[in-house]
C-alpha cells in the first residue's frame, strides 16, 4: 500500500503506532466518526476524554490523533475486550460511543472471509455506518487528573501516589506489596 496516498493524519497515526494494520484503522475511523459527531479537534489538555474498552492497536489512533493519553489523564481504559470507544467533550458535556460492527464486512462476502489487505482496504473505504454503531451516551464527566505528591511504600520504599496505596493496619503499601501480603486494592 502506498503510504503517501493515505491522509496525513492517518500517516501520523501509523508513524506513532509503527505500522498500518486493521486495528489501527478501526481506531482511526472511530476517531474520525467521534470527532465529527462532537465537532471536536485535538485535546490540548483534558478538554476531551477518550474511554476505550480494549487495549488493542486501535487505541494508538486516539493517542496520536486526539492527544488523549494516560499521562494527561484523559485516556481511560476499561478492560471490557470490546472494540468500543467513547469520546467525552468536557466543554459541551456531550459524549458519543462508537461500537465497531465492521465484522459484517467480512461476513458479507460469499465465503465469509477477507485477507488482511482486503480488510484494510474495506476499513479505509467503507461508509461509517458499515463500521460503527454510534450513539450519544450519558456518562458523568470523568474526574480531571489528580497530581499527588508521591510517598514511599512502607514495605518496598518505592515512591507511590497515595491514592494508589492500600492501608493495612498502620502501614501504607503500594498495590504490589499489598498483593504480596494477600490484600486486594
Amino acid at each position: 500500500m502506498d503510504m503517501q496516498a493515505l491522509p496525513a493524519d492517518l500517516r501520523r497515526a501509523v508513524d506513532f503506532h509503527g505500522h498500518l494494520c486493521p486495528g489501527l484503522l478501526i481506531g482511526y475511523r472511530a476517531v474520525k466518526a467521534l470527532q465529527a459527531r462532537l465537532d471536536a479537534g485535538r485535546a490540548e489538555d483534558e478538554e476531551l476524554v477518550a474511554i476505550v474498552e480494549n487495549d488493542s492497536c486501535s487505541v494508538d489512533a486516539f493517542q496520536a490523533l486526539l492527544s488523549t493519553t494516560l499521562g494527561k489523564g484523559n485516556l481511560r481504559w476499561l478492560d471490557h475486550g470490546k472494540q468500543a470507544f467513547t469520546l467525552h467533550d468536557r466543554q459541551s458535556g456531550r459524549a458519543v460511543r462508537a461500537l465497531f460492527v465492521g465484522d459484517k464486512l467480512r461476513k458479507s462476502l460469499p465465503d465469509g472471509s477477507m485477507d488482511r489487505q482486503g480488510f484494510i482496504q474495506a476499513l479505509l473505504t467503507a461508509p461509517e455506518d458499515a463500521l460503527f454503531a454510534l450513539r450519544e451516551v450519558d456518562v458523568p464527566p470523568p474526574a480531571e487528573a489528580v497530581i499527588e505528591r508521591s510517598q514511599p511504600c512502607d514495605s518496598c520504599g518505592e515512591m507511590t501516589q497515595p491514592s494508589r496505596t492500600v492501608l493495612i493496619g498502620e502501614r501504607r503499601l503500594c498495590r504490589a506489596c499489598a498483593a504480596k501480603e494477600g490484600q486486594q486494592s
